[in-house]
């Protein structure tokens, strides 16, 4: 059976208008990032103009402006399905990005996004 862990990036914005930046390393017990998606708080209301760049090993996965709005789904959607597919290296790659908000002014801040990596092949 392939081990599957979901390592969840936690991306807190403090204010209207902020970039936060993202450095963190996937999990050493795993071998490849297989899947990544994002999930915002219910009230969130800027899904549609705000944006991430993501790199694993300094290899771009999302440009920057890449709307986030093409990495969520509602809750229809099976849990299983909700992840872009990827095949890169797990085994404490260095995950770096940027998270841009671009709040109307509708939301509460300081709220937080949760980016998961979907992670495969436990090593021994």
């Amino acid at each position: 059976m392939n081990a599957i862990k979901y390592q969840i990036i936690k991306v807190t914005v403090p204010a209207q208008d902020a970039v936060v930046n993202i450095n963190v390393n996937s999990d050493k017990l795993y071998k490849k990032i297989t899947g990544i998606t994002i999930t915002t708080p219910f009230a969130f209301t800027p899904i549609n103009i705000s944006s991430l760049s993501l790199q694993v090993n300094d290899k771009e996965i999302f440009p920057d402006d890449f709307e986030i709005k093409l990495l969520t789904c509602d809750q229809s959607v099976p849990v299983n399905e909700r992840f872009y597919l990827l095949d890169e290296p797990a085994d404490g790659s260095t995950v770096k990005g940027k998270f841009r908000d671009s709040n109307t002014g509708n939301n509460t801040f300081p709220y937080t996004v949760n980016l998961y990596l979907k992670l495969e092949e436990k090593q021994l």
